[in-house]
């Protein structure tokens, strides 16, 4: 049997090892974060360099530097990040298929929602990335009216600019995809979920999908904790400064974040089990005799009780969030995790300060 040239190549090692790297990428938003840094900065040097040649260097050449690498940074991640949101919403919903009613159209729409993987393409998110990239790079660096005072072949800021711009698009979209989607399960949660006070294990997708969210939340914000500490002895003084302050700040603010994405998609089932907590242990109180009526009772049947009051007892004690003790422990470990990136980037900025001092 002959085999095609394109098969041969499909099946050569090296072709095997490339594809194998895409994947790893692709299930890695941290590692595609790092590629797109090292890619665009490599291009985006290569192109100030050309720049620097035709007499149009840039004028904040550290800066630009420093902004390309973490603007694609972002940009890589948001691309790994958003297709694995997407897949982990299709096992929650893998998982609740038995509790959920088909019948009911509202069911049919939310569950199509996660039936891709891919992310929807907003346009109007283009618009918009295009409106902050002016704003900010006119506000931060007078960057377009010095192109109209002075029209220059800048390349390698046109390369940040075009940066600048894919990110914020990108990151908006994947703003209001995973706003929305976390939304929607929240009200899959809420009004299309049947519970099963007995059986609450049943519920822990939502509290796993809370955990994704919560770990992709994570994983940025130590990227971008390590990063900045990493490059600011490559900066100067000035610049290395507001780039710690400016990380630590964003380790608080993506604590938050990362606590809030865990909890939001939560919230419609924790109602819902609220909701049948309540239901139950006000049919349990119904079966009780009155307060006036119940020491007559007991004294004549003293197991008259038991059963009611244990059920009830036992109804009250089922936890509200569908969250198990482990996940909320892989939550607290997950916390730690920009934490100490921060600390180990700390003492390797020390030891290259060191080398550069030397």
């Amino acid at each position: 049997m002959r085999v095609s040239q394109k098969r041969l190549e499909l099946l050569s090692p090296t072709n095997k090892s490339q594809n194998g790297y895409l994947r790893l990428i692709r299930s890695s938003p941290a590692l595609a974060g790092i590629s797109f840094a090292i890619v665009g900065s490599v291009i985006w040097f290569l192109l100030e360099q050309g720049a620097i040649f035709l007499g149009a260097g840039s004028q904040q050449l550290p800066l630009d530097g420093m902004l390309v690498l973490l603007l694609s940074m972002q940009l890589g991640y948001f691309v790994a990040a958003l297709p694995l949101l997407r897949a982990a919403g299709q096992r929650c919903i893998a998982e609740l298929r038995p509790l959920l009613d088909y019948s009911d159209p509202a069911v049919v729409t939310l569950i199509k929602r996660f039936d891709t993987s891919r992310p929807p393409v907003l346009r109007i998110t283009f618009i918009v990335g295009a409106c902050l990239t002016v704003f900010l790079q006119e506000l931060q660096f007078a960057r377009f009216s010095q192109w109209l005072a002075q029209p220059d072949f800048a390349l390698g800021e046109i390369w940040t600019v075009l940066t600048a711009w894919a990110t914020w698009s990108l990151g908006l979209a994947a703003t209001i995809v995973v706003v929305t989607d976390a939304a929607a399960m929240r009200h899959l949660g809420r009004d299309h979920v049947s519970v099963d006070l007995m059986r609450i294990e049943q519920l822990t997708g939502f509290s796993r999908y809370g955990l994704q969210l919560a770990t992709t939340v994570i994983g940025l914000m130590a990227l971008w904790a390590v990063s900045l500490v990493l490059i600011s002895p490559f900066v100067g003084p000035d610049l290395a400064e507001k780039s710690r302050s400016i990380g630590l700040f964003l380790v608080l603010v993506y604590v938050t974040l990362a606590i809030t994405v865990f909890s939001f998609p939560q919230l419609g089932i924790r109602e819902r089990i609220r909701t049948e907590k309540a239901r139950i242990c006000n049919e349990l109180t119904n079966l009780l005799p009155s307060s006036r009526d119940i020491v007559e009772q007991v004294d004549a049947n003293p197991s008259l009780l038991a059963g009611p009051l244990t059920a009830r007892a036992m109804i009250q004690d089922v936890p509200e969030w569908p969250a198990g003790q482990l996940t909320q422990l892989r939550l607290a470990f997950y916390l730690l995790v920009p934490l100490l990136s921060w600390s180990a980037a700390a003492l390797v900025e020390e030891i290259i300060s060191r080398m550069l001092t030397n």
